[in-house]
């Protein structure tokens, strides 16, 4: 039987009684975005945070050549855009986008705050878990701010690894997203990615064979997985 989702699921709200949640969703209102649709944009005043309730969404920055870097692409009962209400910022830090018609569940931040204040125990709560969540966010920057070579060796070895070949004499995967998406999801361009997939199979790395990857030098793989 499929798992019914219910906001238990969010991480930022694991640990809340079922008054506590209503006490949320008392203050929430649903949002629908159609695919594509933007959500906010970085540098907006910020007004709130959302959950997924149905759907896909993509958050993401841009950078000074106005390339794609994708921080998350999030599935439904994730949240996003907390992170400016504990940091304080008036501002979003970054762009959302709907992937495809999604239902969202948006928490105002000015009466998120309010509760928070007139309930000490419900704020500890949430504060503990957002510790967790700011964890996670950490460690996807340092992701993105180690060597290209290191963050595209990183999603291969994940990736033969999931695929539950990493013992064969040459570990695979099916390649089943666009690279342009890769490419987002690692943070590069696309051309970028392109010139680092070529020079691992120059190096003998890595061999494709229409959308299959082996690794042919695991050894050197992982040594790539450290810059």
């Amino acid at each position: 039987m499929e798992k019914r989702h219910t906001l238990h699921d969010i991480p930022l709200f694991g640990k809340l009684s079922p008054t506590e949640l209503k006490l949320i969703t008392d203050i929430s209102r649903t949002k629908r975005y159609k695919k594509n649709q933007i959500i906010f944009l970085e540098g907006e005043a910020y007004v709130g945070f959302y959950i997924v309730l149905s759907g896909g969404v993509k958050v993401y920055k841009l950078n000074g050549d106005g390339d794609e870097i994708v921080l998350h692409e999030l599935s439904p009962f994730r949240s996003f855009a907390e992170s400016s209400l504990f940091s304080g910022s008036r501002f979003y830090t970054s762009c959302a986008q709907a992937l495809e018609d999604s239902t969202l569940l948006y928490v105002p931040s000015t009466e998120f705050a309010l509760l928070l204040g007139k309930n000490p125990a419900l704020a500890i709560r949430v504060s503990e878990a957002f510790a967790v969540r700011l964890m996670e966010l950490n460690q996807r920057i340092d992701q993105l701010a180690s060597s290209v070579e290191g963050r595209v060796a990183r999603y291969l070895l994940n990736e033969i690894q999931l695929n539950n070949s990493v013992k064969l004499p040459e570990p695979f995967f099916n390649l089943m997203i666009p690279k342009k998406d890769l490419a987002g999801h690692l943070g590069i361009a696309s051309e970028t990615l392109s010139r680092t997939l070529r020079k691992l199979k120059e190096d003998k790395i890595i061999r494709e064979v229409s959308k299959k990857i082996f690794v042919t030098n695991l050894k050197k793989l992982r040594e790539l997985t450290q810059e």
